[in-house]
């Protein structure tokens, strides 16, 4: 109990510093922005789920994760329009952006079937989307394994913190541990999507949006793998593996990879490079300076930034533009992923 206090504490000041930094930094960007150049810059933005409203969002059927709405979704593809932004995709980052305009890339990891609730408003403003489709929650139709950590730790009356340490232990270990162990706590149904809300898609639907001119498809491996927990010949097989799953569902080749986690080494990029993806994203946040200059090195770890459902929208889109960010400096307060709990206590 006193080791649990004491992460309590350790967590509890860490959000501390969080809403001082994340206050800096908007009083930094009404500083900056006016004197920013925005000119020769690729911003990308990771989304996960997409929630109808806030009391889905709220309805513990699936991790909230960043908690995004569709109007919020709405209100960002506006503001970078109305910022004079073009959104671009894959391909065209692919034959070389040139060294002026200002460019966005819009990006969906893991695959849910909510991501269709993104389709609209892409159509709406004829803007292009990637999808980071992990193949064998597809092929499997199961949930993601973090979504069934917050059902049932929820269940168990835990609180975020607590989740967050569990979902944090978790990915210390491989995909295919980590779904036997809450198939043994659970039952063998554990991995059963619950509703639409948590549900990748079926190959059907997949095969469907991929037909859509907005959409095109990315690598998130076959296993939803967090790659820096595999063997070299393992990370190959995953990529690999997704890059022959899409070509077979939807015919389209990725060029793209989006990392699970965010989680890469030289080794990694080089076995994604190697399959024919010359692109790659994590979750570092940041612009991406342009011309990218050399594929291998520059474009296959594109820098990211995650939007989050508890703040205010435009305000994250202006601090991205901005290209100043205190809250960076949070990537280094980041405490090691604690050993997996299970619902009964920590092992």
């Amino acid at each position: 109990m006193a080791i649990r206090s004491q992460v309590e504490t350790s967590m509890n000041v860490r959000a501390r510093m969080k809403r001082a930094v994340l206050s800096l930094d908007e009083t930094a960007v009404d500083l900056f922005l006016g004197s920013t150049n925005e000119e020769g810059k690729l911003l990308s933005f990771l989304f996960h789920g997409l929630f109808k409203n806030n009391e889905e969002r709220q309805g513990g059927e699936s991790d909230p994760q960043q908690g995004i709405t569709v109007e919020m979704f709405r209100r960002f593809v506006s503001h970078f329009i109305e910022s004079g932004y073009t959104f671009i995709s894959p391909p065209e980052i692919v034959e070389r952006l040139g060294p002026s305009g200002k460019y966005i890339l819009i990006t969906f990891d893991d695959g849910y079937f909510n991501n269709v609730r993104a389709i609209p408003v892409l159509e709406e403003f004829n803007v292009p989307a990637v999808f980071f489709i992990s193949t064998e929650h597809v092929k499997q139709a199961k949930s993601f394994w973090w979504d069934v950590v917050f059902r049932e730790a929820k269940k168990c009356g835990k609180t975020d913190s607590e989740v967050h340490r569990i979902v944090g232990g978790y990915k210390k270990l491989k995909t295919e541990v980590v779904e036997t162990e809450l198939r043994k706590l659970f039952g063998k149904d554990a991995l059963r999507p619950v509703s639409d809300i948590d549900r990748p898609f079926s190959a059907d639907e997949l095969q469907e949006i991929s037909k859509h001119k907005l959409v095109f498809m990315g690598n998130h491996t076959r296993d939803h793998a967090i790659l820096t927990n595999y063997l070299e010949s393992e990370v190959r097989q995953q990529i690999l593996g997704a890059q022959a799953d899409i070509r077979e569902i939807t015919g389209q080749v990725p060029t793209m990879i989006a990392y699970p986690s965010g989680n890469y080494s030289v080794k990694i990029e080089d076995a994604a490079f190697a399959a024919g993806l010359p692109l790659g994203v994590g979750v570092r946040p940041g612009r991406n300076h342009l011309p990218l200059e050399k594929p291998a090195a520059q474009t296959i770890t594109l820098k990211r930034y995650t939007l989050w459902g508890n703040r205010g929208i435009e305000q994250q889109c202006r601090v991205s533009r901005s290209g100043v960010s205190f809250s960076r400096l949070l990537q280094g307060l980041t405490a090691p992923a604690p050993t997996a709990m299970s619902c009964w206590g920590v092992r």
